[in-house]
């Protein structure tokens, strides 16, 4: 599971990025296997077959080449421009082109005495090969504008996917966190109003849209936020260990990611011990991933009641780091029982991408 640094995207232009080294090769590779079917399809001799495939070659490239460098001087328009607008001017952009060039060609064969069947004139060959460039570029912008619109419909579906996540993680939060408070109002009334101070700090931040990734710092902060709020509710049962580098904290990842494993080490570890047991959060760096590990000690299997929950804040994790960053994060579960202790622990392992400080995203 974006941030694609992954960020927020830009509306998608119709127009690939012919800016790029790899958009220039594609598009001499594409350019080369139509000259190698137009010169299969050629019935001329061996010698005639070789001079107009090289020649055919080096005219189509230098169109090509010549139309993705005025592509790439008008990207910038391109991009704030509408989307039809677009269309038509980069359609009579690229019969301009091929205009130029084909005029070209055939000054250079007059002058050279290249003894190209250009024709007597410039006009029959330049006429020709406009309306052939009129065709094809309109079927390859056509091509761009499907491609445009399943691109922009794909992220719609991923936006809206992504937003229906996040909100479904805040009944669960709320609901873990009114049953704390609720314990502690019948407990300790002096601390029922420090808790919901921290309760509605969390609050405005789960329900801040602005800015869905954050650092890990950030996290840890809510982090800590809710842990305050089940020190006042578990008293001295609850220890923590924080093994955070300092490296891995300016690490970027999807706001409350963090927060819900803690809850869960809480609320299904922790609290159904019989004595102090030490929940344990830890950080670091691992070249380009950033790996974040919730441990907490196993209770015996004679521990207090417990209810198994729905696993709705651990689906939802691994949905969201799937959506964003694809098969490069991974969520790992499980005991580990080769210690002093037994422990549980959650393995967050995501892409390292150092914050940009703007919230966005790339879905």
């Amino acid at each position: 599971m974006k941030t694609q640094v992954v960020r927020r995207p830009q509306q998608g232009s119709i127009i690939p990025n012919f800016c790029s080294g790899r958009a220039l090769l594609q598009l001499g590779a594409v350019i080369e296997l139509v000259v190698v079917v137009l010169s299969l399809a050629s019935t001329v001799g061996n010698e005639a077959a070789q001079l107009r495939f090289v020649t055919l070659s080096i005219f189509l490239q230098w169109i090509a080449l010549c139309s993705a460098a005025a592509l790439c001087a008008l990207r910038r328009w391109i991009k704030l421009a509408q989307v039809g607008l677009v269309f038509f001017v980069c359609w009579g952009l690229l019969l301009l082109v091929t205009l130029a060039m084909s005029l070209l060609a055939w000054q250079l064969d007059q002058h050279l005495h290249l003894a190209m069947p250009l024709g007597a004139t410039p006009w029959p060959f330049t006429v020709r090969n406009v309306l052939i460039s009129s065709i094809v570029s309109l079927l390859l912008l056509r091509y761009f504008w499907e491609r445009h619109q399943w691109q922009e419909q794909a992220r719609a579906e991923a936006e809206a996917r992504y937003l229906a996540l996040q909100a479904r993680i805040r009944p669960h939060f709320l609901f873990n966190s009114l049953n704390s408070l609720a314990e502690l109002i019948s407990i300790r009334p002096d601390k029922a109003e420090e808790m919901v101070v921290d309760l509605a700090d969390l609050f405005r931040v789960s329900l801040d849209a602005r800015q869905r990734l954050v650092t890990l710092r950030e996290e840890l902060e809510v982090v800590r936020g809710y842990l305050r709020i089940e020190e006042i509710r578990l008293g001295d049962k609850l220890a923590i260990d924080w093994d955070v580098a300092e490296d891995a904290l300016d690490g970027e990842l999807p706001r409350l990611l963090v927060q819900p494993l803690v809850e869960n080490a809480v609320h299904h570890g922790i609290s159904r011990l019989r004595s102090r047991g030490t929940l344990r959060i830890a950080g670091r760096r691992d070249g380009d991933f950033l790996t974040v590990d919730v441990e907490n000690p196993l209770p015996p299997e004679e521990a207090a009641p417990h209810t198994e929950g729905s696993g709705t804040a651990v689906n939802n994790i691994a949905q969201r780091i799937k959506l964003i960053y694809g098969e490069r994060a991974k969520l790992i579960m499980g005991q580990d029982l080769g210690g002093a202790a037994p422990l549980f622990r959650t393995r967050l392992r995501l892409p390292f991408v150092q914050h940009g400080g703007d919230g966005g995203e790339q879905l």
